[in-house]
């Protein structure tokens, strides 16, 4: 079935969503882009810039101190926040039809997975928050102590294209539940499902000027948010370079605290104690190839012991012809487009550079490609390159992993940690022994043995390196979208 068709019949919210209204950037201007999956133009979504950004958080500063919603007992948030999951539920389809419609990715994939972890995500904050408790300090004497979290105040999260809703969820859920007001910037190539949630929470009860959607471009609005003196906190979901700016405008502002999820290689590690490569392959495609590599965790790096290298690459060849491109919109389809013609070529200039280089490029034969225009990369395998190569270093962002075959774990960990980044990576072994090793060393916020991906919300997730600081997911997140607060209490009447 192709549902193409049905965005016809949507009635698509571009503007901007500020103080419970949708309304027109104040300059009136618009962003155009170019459709990667036929070409077609995109085009009437708010671009906005500090004028608005500045709106948007002066409203959200009202509402934060009137306690509308800061000061809503937290069974109380819950209840509203679980209304906005099913609420979510419920417009599922048309969910998954947006962010199909601006990335390229396939809506099968959104539909059945991306959409449904969001809403997942949201009840699992709600449902997580009246359970999450302050500590004491025992009393001495005539004195004892409290210490509490208390919301930051007005909060910014600049969510990416990739996963749209489901980062942004891990970002607004935690937030809202810790008695923040929010302003999302959405990427500007993924800028509808989140303005659809933006509709969701005014009919879930939350109340105008808590949460707020401006839509624009990143060195603009972005910017203007993580600049602004108003705003307590920034949460941030991109590239390292733009997370570095980030934390300079942190310094150039007012010392706001600062979360960011960025880039990442992800080292897989496939010793000579591994029995079961075909596993280890079909695993790592499934997390490789799903959305044209567009994952910023995905395992591009595999790591692997000389003896094991030709049986792996055999089987990963297999595995590649399970993630040829299609049409987005087919909904017997896994695997859609890259998000825009600047993205598809870009990768494109990698897997070039590689070939220029003398590596092996092995690329997936079968395609299904349903337009001239489509910006589709077919499953790519890079082997014999130099570790030094920009294609072993630089983080491509497409369905392109490189293979490194290596002589012991020692040498598999000296590559692994070579990487400027630490987001995620993967030990596959039969010895529990030489697993915990690699886990305990590799340099990663996250470390899967025999697994990838496969962990879930009460797990958090961020990196090291230039790969972030601060987590998402899990009740560890609280903790970032609030401050540690000492009560310290003394009693002059004690008497013994």
């Amino acid at each position: 079935m192709n549902v193409r068709k049905k965005l016809e019949n949507l009635n698509i919210e571009k503007r901007a969503y500020i103080n419970g209204e949708f309304v027109e950037a104040e300059n009136r201007k618009t962003i155009e882009k170019i459709s990667s999956i036929d070409g077609l133009i995109i085009s009437g979504i708010a671009a906005c810039d500090d004028v608005d950004v500045n709106k948007a958080v002066e409203f959200a500063k009202k509402s934060f101190y009137s306690g509308s919603w800061s000061m809503l007992p937290p069974s109380e948030k819950k209840i509203i926040l679980l209304k906005l999951a099913d609420l979510m539920e419920k417009n599922r389809e048309e969910l998954a039809l947006l962010d199909t419609y601006e990335t390229g990715r396939s809506y099968q994939n959104y539909f059945y997975d991306s959409i449904p972890k969001a809403i997942e995500v949201v009840r699992y904050f709600a449902e997580a928050v009246d359970k999450y408790y302050d500590k004491a300090i025992p009393p001495r004497g005539s004195e004892f102590g409290v210490i509490i979290r208390v919301p930051l105040g007005v909060v910014g999260a600049i969510t990416p294209w990739n996963d749209p809703l489901v980062v942004a969820a891990w970002k607004f859920a935690p937030a809202l539940l810790m008695g923040n007001s929010i302003v999302m910037k959405p990427a500007e190539q993924s800028s509808l499902s989140i303005l659809k949630v933006a509709a969701l929470t005014r009919e879930a009860g939350i109340p105008s000027g808590v949460f707020n959607v401006v839509t624009g471009y990143g060195e603009v609005a972005g910017k203007a948010l993580a600049l602004h003196k108003d705003v307590r906190g920034i949460f941030f979901t991109g590239s390292s370079t733009t997370g570095k700016r980030i934390l300079e405008y942190s310094g150039q502002s007012n010392m706001k605290k600062v979360a960011l999820e960025c880039g990442g290689k992800g080292p897989y590690i496939v010793t000579n104690n591994c029995s079961n490569l075909a596993e280890a392959a079909k695993v790592l495609a499934d997390n490789m190839f799903y959305n044209q590599g567009q994952i910023c965790s995905a395992p591009s790096r595999v790591i692997i012991d000389k003896s094991k290298f030709n049986d792996f690459i055999k089987y990963l060849k297999l595995e590649c012809e399970r993630y040829v491109p299609g049409d987005p919109y087919d909904t017997d389809n896994n695997v859609g487009c890259v998000v825009s013609p600047e993205q598809y070529h870009k990768i494109q200039k990698y897997i070039q550079q590689a070939k220029d280089e003398g590596a092996e490029v092995y690329q997936a034969q079968n395609k299904k490609l349903h337009s001239e225009k489509a910006c589709c990369i077919q499953p790519t395998i890079i082997s014999n390159i130099s570790i030094m190569s920009k294609v072993v270093v630089e983080e491509i962002f497409g369905p392109v992993v490189v293979v490194l075959p290596v002589e012991g774990v020692d040498e598999a960990l000296s590559i692994a940690n070579s990487s400027d980044y630490g987001l995620a990576g993967a030990v596959w072994t039969d010895d529990l022994d030489e697993a915990y090793y690699v886990a305990r060393n590799i340099e990663t916020g996250l470390v899967h043995i025999n697994s990838y991906g496969n962990d879930d919300n009460s797990a958090p997730f961020g990196g090291v390196k230039e790969s972030g600081l601060g987590k998402d997911k899990s009740l560890y997140s609280f903790d970032e979208y609030s401050d540690l607060k000492t009560i310290w209490f003394h009693s002059r009447n004690y008497q013994r």
